[in-house]
């Protein structure tokens, strides 16, 4: 008994610590001009890279690149465009820009956000589970966020042991995982973001990855992944436009958020 509490005195300032320098990151991050600052660099990063490599590799490409017949991937390859560094920016860039806007969602699941509530059962369960589906699909979020990164970093001409494949795997997977929750929450209680977004995150991007699965003739999977990428840039360009929009407000902004 005295060894455990010893080993609980040691560990809990440690907690403490880290959960405070944690809570200052956070902070950080999420001010609404860094979030601000953030959206703008990433919405000039990524698209817009992700157009200029496409435009090369189609025009200026050794084989031809196709988007039928060509995966995302192959945009960061020598073997079908001269300038494969665009994508490989495009993704790490974007992916460290996009951190501030994820992190900043999980705002609206505080409980300081949840008033003028009637205190029955179904108000409590409504609270929970949006809670759990909002922070699993933000947590499902960083996990897309993660994989995006390191595709920059393990393009297809520097792939050891597959890495590419498994991180392109996890960014596609978990920016689909994470709009479902997302959009479950936002379905639950309309607070900043409208039900219509709510229901296109939760069918939109899970109907796409059901179907590049499926892969129905004549349909080609490359083609099928270029699909699946735009239904997720469909509700985050929104949730974009919408947080711009009521960044400053009190009701997305609470600075006495706690975890």
């Amino acid at each position: 008994m005295g060894q455990k509490n010893s080993y609980m005195e040691f560990m809990n300032p440690i907690f403490l610590k880290l959960k405070k320098n944690g809570k200052n990151i956070y902070d950080t991050l999420t001010k609404p001009r860094i979030v601000k600052i953030s959206i703008y660099i990433s919405l000039i990063t990524f698209l817009p890279g992700l157009i200029l490599g496409l435009f090369i590799a189609i025009n200026f490409g050794n084989l031809g690149y196709n988007v039928w017949y060509n995966w995302i991937s192959d945009l960061g390859s020598l073997i079908y465009t001269p300038a494969p560094f665009i994508l490989d920016l495009t993704c790490i860039l974007s992916a460290i820009f996009i951190i501030p806007l994820i992190l900043n969602l999980s705002r609206l699941y505080s409980s300081h956000q949840n008033h003028k509530l009637d205190n029955s059962k179904k108000e409590h369960y409504i609270i929970l589970f949006r809670r759990i589906f909002g922070y699993i699909g933000v947590g499902s979020l960083l996990v897309g966020v993660i994989g995006m990164f390191f595709v920059g970093i393990f393009s297809l001409d520097r792939s050891p042991l597959n890495l590419h494949l498994y991180f392109s795997s996890s960014a596609f997977g978990g920016f689909a995982v994470g709009a479902f929750f997302t959009g479950l929450a936002i379905v639950l209680r309309k607070r900043i973001f409208p039900k219509t977004i709510g229901y296109f995150m939760i069918f939109g991007p899970s109907t796409a990855s059901i179907i590049f699965l499926m892969c129905p003739a004549p349909l080609t999977r490359q083609f099928l992944e270029w699909i699946l990428m735009f239904s997720s840039l469909a509700w985050y360009y929104v949730i974009v436009f919408i947080t711009l929009q009521k960044l400053n407000t009190l009701l997305f902004f609470n600075p006495d958020f706690k975890w």
